[in-house]
């Protein structure tokens, strides 16, 4: 009886809690039906879809390597002493399977035509012979080695890169729509090794010049051109310099690509410097569902403002290393949705040009000096322009300004003016210097800039208009 009763009464009790939490909810309801169809779902808008992130290392990779055969490449092999060359020669598939569990390589030679390197035959690569084969050693024909490149794998072309006019705009757009059009990366290992021998195909007219590097300025160029993902490129480079490139004394790296840093711009502790005629509020107020995401905020504006004014600092992480360079000064795309109920329940956004109008973005990063660690977005908003109260979104993305190409670049480029002089003068031919090497390196970042342009935000503001 005391069981029962003691059960009796705490059925009682839930039964007036039960209530209780009804009353409670209904009234919750109540409070909360304008703006929304109902208790269950609140009339938001839906959330955006970021989908920017930096692609992982591969956990396996299989990677084909390409040697230049032609006659301009025996002098790295042909010095008294072991060059740079010949040294990073078997370090390209050591790096492979260092870098890569399971990592698989096939080697090639390439000239005129193609031909596989089967076992060890690609480590010929170190001696003169290698380059003395008629049906390969007359034209660098890189392009064919485009056409034969899988885009799935790392595509490495070990070459000294001696490309006319003609060849460097097939090669770039060649490479544009094979390998950047798919948001690949196009990395470039630049190495000054030991050198003596000739060099062929100088400039338009083709001349030849005998060339000896007798000191370690007058190295000459040689490079590993890579084709793939950023990552798998960053990773590759990392590991060769790691087994023994990075005692070489002159070298540089490029990698060109949309990533410029390994995650765009998010509100994840940012701080809200200024909010003048603004409110904040949660995201949850504005945004359908549960979105939980680092690329939304959300505010309000009271009825009877005219203008507003934000200032948000985000934090922003240095750049990814031997990117395209980049200012402080950033350039912003805006679009502007406002929400509109269709019958549903959630809001559609119907993009909007007299909101767009309203909203003015400036956005920089700091400090003044790479690498940049903080971006400041200033946003100024027109609020007697906008096409009256309601939910508005803005979808801000943040493009840097790339600068030239690094320094080292124009250094080591050959012009068309100094091979003329050198015709006259063959003792002065600099081999130090590569023929079209800016031209090459410029059009491909153009390409990348105007394929798949690099981003540092793509950031989403929520906006209640009061009525």
């Amino acid at each position: 009886m005391k069981t029962n009763r003691s059960g009796g009464s705490f059925w009682f009790v839930n039964r007036r809690m039960i209530r209780l939490l009804v009353i409670i909810s209904l009234g919750a309801c109540l409070l909360l039906t304008s703006g929304f169809s109902g208790c269950a779902k609140r009339k938001g808008l839906p959330p955006p879809e970021i989908k920017e992130d930096f692609e992982p290392v591969s956990q396996t990779l299989k990677v084909d390597v390409f040697f230049d055969a032609t006659l301009s490449m025996r002098g790295f092999v042909s010095t008294q002493s072991s060059s740079f060359y010949q040294q990073t020669v078997p370090l390209l598939e050591r790096s492979v399977i260092e870098g890569w569990k399971g990592g698989e390589v096939s080697f090639y030679k390439f000239g005129d035509d193609i031909a596989p390197l089967p076992g060890r035959a690609y480590l010929e690569a170190v001696k003169p012979a290698f380059y003395g084969d008629s049906k390969y050693n007359r034209k660098t024909l890189i392009e064919r080695v485009i056409d034969k490149a899988q885009p799935d794998h790392l595509t490495v072309i070990v070459t000294d890169l001696f490309q006319s006019n003609a060849d460097v705009n097939q090669l770039s757009e060649k490479l544009k729509q094979k390998f950047i059009a798919n948001n690949l990366a196009i990395g470039s290992y630049a190495i000054r090794s030991q050198f003596e021998g000739s060099v062929y195909d100088v400039g338009p007219s083709a001349y030849s010049f005998g060339y000896k590097s007798d000191k370690p300025e007058r190295n000459r160029p040689f490079y590993l051109l890579a084709f793939g993902t950023h990552a798998d490129i960053a990773h590759y480079f990392d590991v060769l310099a790691a087994t023994g490139v990075n005692t070489f004394p002159d070298k540089h790296e490029l990698i060109l690509s949309r990533h410029l840093s390994s995650r765009l711009a998010s509100f994840s502790g940012a701080k809200l410097k200024t909010a003048d005629r603004v409110s904040e509020i949660s995201s949850s107020n504005l945004v359908s569902g549960d979105y939980r995401g680092n690329h939304v905020k959300a505010f309000k504006i009271s009825k009877g403002r005219t203008k507003a004014k934000l200032i948000i600092d985000l934090r922003y992480d240095a750049a990814l290393p031997n990117v395209m360079g980049y200012g402080s000064d950033l350039t912003s795309e805006v679009t502007a949705w406002k929400g509109e109920d269709k019958g549903g329940k959630v809001l559609v956004p119907v993009e909007n040009a007299e909101a767009q109008k309203a909203f003015h973005v400036v956005a920089n990063l700091l400090p003044q000096q790479t690498p940049f660690d903080k971006l400041q977005l200033r946003v100024d908003i027109e609020v007697s322009d906008l096409p009256g109260a309601g939910i508005y979104q803005y979808r801000i993305v943040l493009r840097p300004k790339p600068n030239t190409l690094a320094d080292w670049i124009p250094l080591w480029n050959m012009r068309d003016d100094e091979i003329q002089t050198w015709h006259r003068n063959p003792h002065d031919f600099n081999g130090a210097k590569t023929y079209n090497l800016e031209n090459f390196l410029g059009t491909l970042q153009g390409a990348v800039l105007s394929t798949t342009p690099p981003k540092v935000g793509d950031l989403h503001l929520y906006i209640q208009v009061d009525k």
